[in-house]
């Protein structure tokens, strides 16, 4: 097939064709996992960018001139934001530290038992940094314009849920207190609502990251007793809110659970470097759903941009003719290389001249 394999992003037309599996595309669509990374490209630090709109802003552009991807999201740390805006302390890192901010364990704010039909709610004009990333998401819009796929990162439930009461305590309530765990994802979808409802009307679309709701972390009769349900709720609620395209990323090896992504509504679904492909492809496609697949993140950080090419190259050549077929990298690393991200994306521009 020949045809022109332009070096810009993909109008929105393009985007969504792809997430609703409508045909596939000679040049699959590119959607590298940059949110730490941001920073790098105007030589500041996640910390900076994370509390600074301006900042944030222009990290974004620089990443969007330098990558040319077909999508953009408003995020740095996704996982803690929501916490934030509700009471949970944020570990930031000043100076030149290039760490990722955190909640450390003794930050957590909900205590296991505790009553939280009442519990606050954030106001995403004024609570935490939610304004940082709605200002951010305003300014990148007006920049690039309603034709770019720009989506404002929320946590899902569950990962929600555990930057609220941690880890430990969470996994053991599963277990113990079953009807409380349901209480508390609710109240974390609660929390995700209002912060969606500010990237709503802020003009940008939605991408749910529930990370810690994978199959590594969590069996998979846990996710379809707990987590399934509340994301379900959650995907309908956003379309009620005119989201039609509902990305939901969850890392790791997920192929014991896809059968229940298919399931959340969300039609855009991550199938990780981890992950079985055939497998994967299988399942989505049956279920008219895209799927994003992406490539090692110490690929990305230690090999050369010959050998990240010729392994993307490899992941587009299996999902090029699959309707709603994505490439991707998982979370790219702090200073990785421009030429090594962008040969993931020179594996996909060559699709279209093969």
């Amino acid at each position: 097939m020949n045809v022109p394999a332009p070096d810009r992003p993909a109008p929105r037309t393009e985007v969504e064709a792809t997430l609703r599996c409508e045909r596939p595309r000679p040049v699959p669509l590119f959607l590298p996992a940059i949110y730490e990374h941001k920073a790098a490209f105007i030589g500041s630090t996640p910390t900076a960018i994370s509390r600074d709109g301006d900042l944030l802003t222009r990290a974004m552009l620089a990443e969007y001139a330098a990558i040319q991807p077909d999508a953009l999201v408003v995020g740095v740390d996704v996982y803690n934001v929501e916490a934030e805006a509700v009471g949970s302390i944020v570990t930031f890192y000043e100076g030149k530290d290039t760490s990722i901010p955190g909640i450390k364990p003794e930050h957590h704010i909900v205590e296991v038992g505790m009553d939280l039909s009442a519990a606050r709610l954030p106001n995403p004009a004024r609570d935490g940094r939610m304004p940082v990333n709605l200002a951010a998401a305003r300014a990148v819009r007006k920049e690039l314009g309603d034709d770019f796929w720009l989506r404002g990162a929320v946590s899902g439930p569950f990962s929600l849920a555990i930057s609220l009461v941690g880890a430990e305590s969470l996994f053991i309530a599963c277990i113990e207190q079953p009807e409380w765990v349901r209480s508390c994802l609710d109240y974390a979808s609660r929390i995700i609502r209002e912060f969606a409802k500010g990237y709503i009307d802020a003009g940008v679309e939605l991408i749910m990251f529930d990370s810690q709701a994978s199959p590594e972390l969590l069996s998979p009769s846990m996710y379809e007793e707990f987590v399934l349900p509340v994301t379900q709720e959650f995907v309908a609620w956003a379309k009620t809110q005119g989201v039609r395209d509902l990305p939901l990323i969850i890392g790791g090896n997920t192929t014991k659970i896809v059968d229940m992504l298919v399931q959340t509504g969300a039609n855009n679904l991550l199938c990780d470097f981890t992950a079985d492909f055939e497998e994967w492809s299988g399942a989505v496609r049956s279920a008219g759903r895209a799927f994003r697949r992406n490539i090692s993140p110490r690929l990305l950080e230690k090999a050369p941009a010959e050998e990240i090419y010729e392994v993307a190259r490899r992941e587009v050549e299996r999902g090029r003719d699959i309707p709603g077929f994505i490439m991707g990298t998982a979370v790219v690393p702090f200073g990785t290389p421009t030429p090594s991200i962008r040969a993931v994306k020179q594996a996909c521009l060559d699709a279209a001249r093969s």
